[in-house]
């Protein structure tokens, strides 16, 4: 089922509704400072009319004291059970009437601050670590396939593996959500690149996210700290997850003797603001799935995490290197090292992670900025990482043929070059994944302060056949080796960064890139795109984004379903909006800022 998704209200609007419904006669007059203070009310209710409505009849008749203290609260209206407005019972039976598959990835989400922009991947991570989704269900037939997914179905989003007669996990957490936001209980703020029907970032209106914190509070599904308050043990106790949004209560040594009133507790997550100085963390939870701190800096890794070997999902900011015995947190499938400050110099080494990271063989997704994997040696063949997809934030010197033939089914890799001074010989990287890699769907390469006089990288290199999606940064690339990029049979998405490739010209011809459906030029030097024939069969979003010397492209792109153009040249602005106004209404979606 698909509802109607609600539109939001700007704030000059909302302001109108609630004062249309708080003075109910047209002869009571509204001050200049209840009016500013009704605005700012206004706002807090994120432009939903039956919020509007519900906050201005609670205020009907109220004094300006009474305004103002609403004004200062963090919510103008608080969802629960026990509330009796209509817009309480329309939201509790918009919840109730959820699947139960659905109610536990609802309810979680309320875990994030108000405001908070929830990534798509992030949230999914969480979700397979809570064990939300079992990734072990097996399809029993497809009668009952029809019968109970269905819904699953017409999304196109349940993918039969014939080798293990499994449901692909992650596709089906992604539909979750896109369930979610079809019954307007979560907001879309971001699409992905080819997709605007995917959600590639959400978040919860204010209301919504009431309901789910009191909801998730009283059946002790988690628990918000944010006051010293929220942290006794008439709170805490028996709640299953505890979100931490102010960092600084841990801080507390009463907090963490309070915390061990919960040793069962499955989850940590710490949102709040980002700590310059280091806070201990509580290390009571021995049964810890998924711990959270990278708001949170560490100097030295904490060695207590160690024991959490129930840990499944970790992220951390830690200045000091990982200890040998990682291997102990044999249960983790998600691992994100961050450092608080990444400088590197240039005759400094890579600092590899431990050579006990290998033998984490659950691991799917590795993320450790400032980090490289260390080489395993070569009698020992039990060092890989089988079940290993995504890898990012390394070096090059994570992409030697040693590391990656460990690495056997890698579908998504980010590498970062710290320094343009680097050996040009260290960019034969790109070679290895052609040869090992059947099945790669993304590659990312950030060249750090290039060196824009030279060309960075000596040639494009052969990608995987089946590559789906890249992005270059700084690598400083001619436009004539364009040509191997453009000749990649499934590739979609190709965003192109701060002299990626540079040169005043890009010549195309109409066989190239015949499925690709995204392409993003952001700053680069550019002068004229130039093309013969009928190139981009299939692309539908094109953004130009600080080409300040762009002044001339294919006419083809003319007819361009959506067509962004980001702080260009006022002649090339002016260019779009003459091409634009020939295009059918219907057909017509152009983006201009920044000019």
């Amino acid at each position: 089922m698909h509802n109607v998704l609600v539109s939001l209200l700007k704030d000059e609007e909302s302001w109108k509704l609630l004062r249309q419904t708080a003075f109910s006669s047209s002869e009571e007059k509204c001050s200049r400072e209840l009016e500013k203070i009704g605005k700012k009310i206004a706002r807090k209710c994120e432009g939903l009319p039956a919020a509007i409505i519900q906050v201005g009849e609670n205020l009907r008749g109220k004094s300006f004291e009474e305004w103002e203290t609403l004004s200062e609260k963090e919510d103008p209206l608080v969802i629960t059970r026990d509330d009796h407005t209509p817009l309480s019972k329309a939201l509790i039976l918009s919840y109730m009437m959820l699947p139960q598959y659905l109610k536990l990835c609802f309810l979680y989400m309320g875990v994030f601050p108000k405001h908070y922009g929830i990534s798509r991947s992030k949230l999914i991570k969480l979700w397979l670590s809570e064990g939300f989704l079992d990734p072990n269900v097996k399809i029993p037939s497809l009668e009952d396939i029809f019968e109970n997914h269905v819904d699953l179905l017409f999304c196109g989003s349940v993918v039969w593996e014939e080798k293990d007669n499994s449901i692909n996990i992650e596709v089906v957490a992604g539909t979750h959500l896109d369930q979610l936001i079809s019954r307007s209980v979560v907001l879309s703020e971001k699409q992905t690149s080819v997709d605007d029907e995917t959600t590639k970032s959400c978040r919860l209106h204010f209301t919504f996210r009431s309901l789910c914190v009191n909801e998730a509070k009283s059946e002790k599904f988690f628990h918000i700290l944010k006051k010293y308050t929220d942290c006794t043990p008439e709170n805490i106790l028996g709640q299953q997850r505890l979100c931490v949004h102010n960092n600084v209560l841990l801080a507390f040594t009463q907090v963490h003797e309070w915390m061990e009133s919960v040793p069962n507790a499955r989850s940590l997550l710490c949102y709040g603001p980002k700590q310059p100085y280091p806070i201990a963390l509580p290390m009571c939870f021995k049964l810890l799935k998924i711990l959270d701190a990278l708001a949170i800096r560490f100097y030295e890794f904490p060695h207590q995490i160690l024991a959490l070997f129930h840990l499944r999902y970790f992220a951390i900011t830690c200045d000091g290197e990982l200890p040998n015995s990682i291997s102990r947190l044999w249960n983790l499938q998600v691992l994100i090292v961050c450092q608080h400050h990444n400088i590197k110099l240039s005759n400094n080494g890579p600092i590899y992670l431990p050579i006990e990271i290998w033998k984490l063989h659950k691991l799917k997704k590795l993320y450790c900025q400032g980090f490289d994997l260390p080489p395993p040696t070569p009698d020992d063949s039990g060092l890989v990482l089988e079940k290993l997809l995504t890898l990012s934030g390394v070096s090059v010197h994570s992409c030697t043929k040693e590391v990656l033939s460990r690495i056997p089914n890698l579908k998504r890799i980010a590498v970062q070059i710290e320094s343009a001074h680097d050996s040009i010989e260290t960019f034969n990287f790109f070679g290895h994944f052609a040869s090992l890699y059947q099945k790669f769907e993304s590659f990312k390469c950030v060249v750090v302060n290039p060196n824009l006089r030279s060309q960075v990288v000596p040639c494009v290199p052969k990608f995987p056949v089946n590559i789906t999606k890249i992005c270059l940064s700084g690598c400083g690339l001619p436009w004539n080796n364009m040509e191997v990029i453009a000749g990649l049979p499934f590739l979609k998405v190709l965003k192109l960064r701060w002299y990626a490739f540079c040169g005043p010209v890009w010549k195309t011809t109409d066989v190239q890139f015949p499925k690709l459906e995204f392409l993003m030029l952001e700053d680069l030097d550019i002068e004229h795109w130039e093309s013969g024939g009928k190139p981009f069969p299939r692309v539908r979003h094109v953004i130009f984004r600080h080409c300040y010397k762009l002044e001339s492209i294919p006419e083809q792109l003319k007819f361009t379903w959506r067509l962004e153009v980001n702080d260009c040249s006022l002649s090339f602005v002016e260019k779009m909006r003459t091409w634009r106004s020939f295009v059918p209404a219907h057909q017509d979606v152009l983006s201009i800022s920044g000019s």
